[in-house]
Parts: C-alpha cells; sequence; structure tokens
C-alpha cells in the first residue's frame, strides 16, 4: 500500500470550482489508477477547507471530501522535526505546514504531494525532499517511459562505457577537461545518444537530470536557483550540414519536457570558433548567458511557458492554441521524409536521411497561391494526402503541427535553391522545377506528431474539415481545438 497525502492547495485545485491548475486532473488519475496507491488527508486540512465555505457550497465539499482516506487527528510534532523547521517558521500556517509533514517524517505516509515551496525547503533539511513532489515532480515520478524513436535516423542510445573513449572524436573533450577520464570511468553506465558513420563516433549528446536536494551549484556565479533542471553536460557534433545538432537540439526539448524540468542548463568555454557558433546555437533557441562556473560560461533555457511571436524557436517547442491556424497538404511521397517522427503505421520507410529529416526548422514550398498568407508565430497542421490506390477517406491523414518561423516568397530559382537547400526533400533539380512566379515558402519549425492520426473520414465527420484541402487552408480556432483534443496532443506543449 502506498499512501499519498495531499496539502490543501492540492485540494483547492482538485475540488473547488473556482481555481484552475494546469496537470491536476492527470495527478489524481495517477492515483485513482493505481490499486496500491491510496490518498489521504489530514483532519487538519479538512478543517481549513471547511472553515471556507457555507451552506450548500459546504455541504458539496464535504460530499467530495469522502473520497479521500483521513488520518487520525494527533497534532503532536517530532521534536527533531520542530528543532530544524522553527528557524523557518513565521505564522500559524508554519505550524499547520509541520503537523501535515510530520506524518511524512514519522512514517505514517509515503509521500506528501504539494505546491508549497516552503514546505518543500523544510523536507530537504530534514532528509525527506525526495518524498515531498509538486504535482509535476509526482506525475514525473509515476510516468511510463515515453517512446520517442530518435533510433528511426540511426542516432541511438548506448551506454558511454561502449563507446571507444580512444576514438579522436574525444581528443577535444580530454583537452579542455583535464578529468575528462576520471569523470568518463563514473559515467560508463550512463546513457548517451550517439550518431556515427561507417562506425565512426560524429555525434555525442548527454543529458543528466539534476534534483535541487541532491546538486551543489556552488562553483556557478551567481548562485542558481534550487529548481528541478536538465543538464547538456556532452553536446558535441563532428559533421556540418546533417543537421544533427538541431535533432540533438529536439532530443534536448523531448528529455526536458518528459522530466517536467524548470530548466536546462550548459556550461561551455568560448576558446575557438565552433565553441562560439554553438554558443549562437543554443541562443536561437532561447538560451541566455547566466554567468560562470570557474572559466566556462554558463547558458540557461528556462521550460516555463512563454511564446515568442517574433521568435517563436526561442519559446520551442510551445505552441499558442488561439494563433491563426492552416492545414497544409503534403503528398506520401515527401510527408516521412519532411516529418520523420510522423511515420505511420506500416508505412515504408527507406534508409536515406537526408539533412532535412534531423532538422527541427524546415520548408514547405507551394505554387498554390493563397486567400490568407500564414505569418510567424501561426500554427500549420499538415495533411498527409491520399495514398495511391487506397481509399482517400481513411488513407488522408492529418499528422503533424509545426509553427511558422518565416514565409520568403523567392524572386527566382536561384534564390529558391540558395534559400532552402538541405531543408526541404526536394533537391536542386527539383527545386528549379518546382519554381514559378506564384512560388512561396513557409519556414517552420517541427513541434509534434499527433498521438493519434485522424483521417478524412473522421474529420468530415467531426466538423474539423469540409473538404480535402487543395492548397493551405485557413481553419477557425474551433477546429483547431477538435485536432487538439482528438489527436490526443500533449498539453503541456499548449499555451492557452
Amino acid at each position: 500500500m502506498i499512501k499519498v497525502l495531499l496539502d490543501t492547495n492540492i485540494i483547492v485545485y482538485r475540488e473547488s470550482d473556482n481555481v484552475y491548475k494546469e496537470r491536476i486532473g492527470e495527478l489524481f488519475k495517477i492515483i485513482d489508477n493505481n490499486p496500491d496507491m491510496y490518498k489521504y488527508i489530514h483532519p487538519i486540512i479538512r478543517q481549513e477547507l471547511l472553515q471556507n465555505f457555507h451552506n450548500e457550497k459546504r455541504d458539496l465539499l464535504l460530499d467530495r471530501l469522502s473520497s479521500y482516506n483521513v488520518l487520525d487527528s494527533s497534532r503532536n510534532v517530532d521534536y527533531k522535526l520542530k528543532i530544524i523547521t522553527n528557524p523557518l517558521n513565521k505564522t500559524d500556517n508554519d505550524q499547520i505546514d509541520d503537523i501535515i509533514l510530520n506524518q511524512l517524517y514519522i512514517g505514517k505516509v509515503d509521500f506528501l504531494v504539494t505546491e508549497d515551496k516552503k514546505i518543500k525547503e523544510k523536507s530537504i533539511l530534514l532528509g525527506i525532499g525526495h518524498k515531498v513532489m509538486n504535482i509535476n515532480e509526482f506525475i514525473f515520478s509515476n510516468k511510463t517511459e515515453k517512446s520517442i524513436n530518435h533510433s528511426i535516423l540511426d542516432i541511438y542510445k548506448v551506454k558511454f562505457g561502449d563507446l571507444d573513449i580512444n576514438d579522436s572524436f574525444f581528443d577535444s573533450l580530454k583537452n579542455d577537461y583535464p578529468g575528462f577520464l576520471s569523470w568518463y570511468e563514473k559515467k560508463k553506465q550512463e546513457d548517451v545518444y550517439c550518431y556515427k558513420e561507417q562506425n565512426k563516433i560524429l555525434g555525442l549528446l548527454f543529458l543528466k537530470n539534476e534534483e535541487p536536494e541532491f546538486e551543489d551549484y556552488s562553483d556557478i556565479k551567481p548562485p542558481m536557483k534550487k529548481n528541478r533542471k536538465l543538464k547538456i553536460s556532452t553536446f558535441k557534433v563532428e559533421i556540418s550540414g546533417k543537421k544533427i545538432g538541431e535533432r540533438f537540439m529536439k532530443i534536448i526539448f523531448d528529455q526536458a519536457l518528459f522530466s517536467m524540468v524548470d530548466e536546462i542548463y550548459v556550461t561551455i568555454y568560448d576558446n575557438d570558433e565552433k565553441k562560439i557558433n554553438l554558443i549562437r546555437y543554443f541562443e536561437k533557441f532561447g538560451f541566455q548567458y547566466y554567468g560562470k562556473k570557474n572559466n566556462e560560461l554558463v547558458y540557461v533555457r528556462s521550460m516555463r511557458k512563454f511564446f515568442d511571436c517574433d521568435y517563436p524557436l526561442k519559446s520551442y517547442p510551445y505552441f499558442k492554441r488561439n494563433n491563426d491556424t492552416f492545414i497544409i497538404p503534403i503528398k506520401p511521397k515527401y510527408h516521412t521524409y519532411l516529418l520523420p517522427d510522423s511515420i505511420l503505421h506500416r508505412e515504408t520507410y527507406n534508409d536515406i536521411h537526408m539533412p532535412v529529416e534531423y532538422a527541427i526548422n524546415k520548408y514547405y514550398i507551394t505554387n498554390c497561391g493563397w486567400l490568407e498568407i500564414p505569418k510567424i508565430g501561426d500554427n500549420v497542421v499538415f495533411y498527409r494526402s491520399k495514398q495511391e490506390g487506397a481509399i482517400a477517406k481513411y488513407s488522408s491523414v492529418l499528422t503533424t503541427i509545426g509553427i511558422v518561423t518565416n514565409i520568403f516568397i523567392p524572386r527566382n530559382a536561384q534564390e529558391l535553391v540558395d534559400k532552402v537547400s538541405g531543408r526541404t526533400v526536394y533537391d536542386e533539380n527539383e527545386l528549379r522545377a518546382t519554381y514559378s512566379k506564384n512560388t512561396y515558402v513557409i519556414e517552420f519549425a517541427y513541434i509534434t506528431t499527433l498521438d493519434k492520426k485522424l483521417n478524412y473520414d473522421f474529420c468530415k465527420t467531426n466538423g474539423i474539415l469540409d473538404d480535402a484541402p487543395r492548397g493551405v487552408l485557413k481553419i477557425d480556432n474551433l477546429r483547431f481545438q477538435k485536432i487538439i483534443e482528438f489527436g490526443k496532443i500533449d498539453t503541456s506543449l499548449i499555451i492557452k
């Protein structure tokens, strides 16, 4: 039996009709769907809640609270806890928090879920910080491994110790970090992302989840916040033009979202042109200079939800639900090479691995003209048109959400080639043959794939489409909302 004690603020988020908290439903779903997990409240929480409600609302709350197990009414607090927490206590509420925290400290419950930062601070001092979680931390600790198939592009997760440390790829790391070899020995059983060609290492990404109670940031100036972080321990690519670095960036944000971290950070030297270019690359995705760790620069990217209308990559991978949205049709023979994460079940996928497949930022080229041209920050939803020889209403599907990062209208074929090479499915000859005076280019960032692909028949039946799109088609917010809901899009990506 796993006993989960819920703090007052958690109950308010769940049971009040006037307060909204993202993911509160997911938290309760985890507890209620686990036969070994039971939710508890302390009588003092029940009393605290009821004193703010009267008449019908009080009766309704009493009914709702009947679904919770209630601990015994003891208000005693262990003297060891008092010694540690008393210096932090300023109000009567702080004393109530100690009564609640004591239930965890003496082993009456297994976990405490709260959004109260002072309770978390106390729990760390008491050595039970890992048992006190906010909503996101609790959800993360009970998540199953997310299926993100990066190996489709030959980027594999391997044990660090399985790589040949004598490979020339590691020479610059050994030179920059005198303690690299001893550090490597400690990390041999850790997972890293690796890209190889002809058995030669050409790219390496090593990420580390950091919990506030277990990390020491005293060597970073100014002092860093004590919150959940994802550290980019190693980011190195030794192949140009393939967009492996962008794929690594996609993996970084996938991991940050999955781990529900507050921020991502990286430490990096600026002692050569390659590293300076890498710093500029991180800045493109919203990383900002924070301070220094000895002689290294520290760059931090907040994972709080925000949206930069002028430079959407700086707020990647978030998108705004209420921005304008356009449906974009794409032929099956191009679809999965432009959007490899959106490969369909049972679809044949040849091992071509063009640079555009690895890129986050890509180009869609059209000659269809427009009634209204998309603008930077707008949402795009890709519609894979019907498979040859198949029935359109079942084989045509909505698959992918992206966000417009630029619009480009080329003046001639050469300007088109110069702009989009390496970020489109077309080769140079196809680009030249495609160009016309009606050509325009939508530059977009890949955001996510619909967990549930929506075929044309479903879209028409449910009022998402009136007809199959023959060009770039604007849809209203209600239709986009249906795509989000029916496509089971991860709500952590969405800004209302």
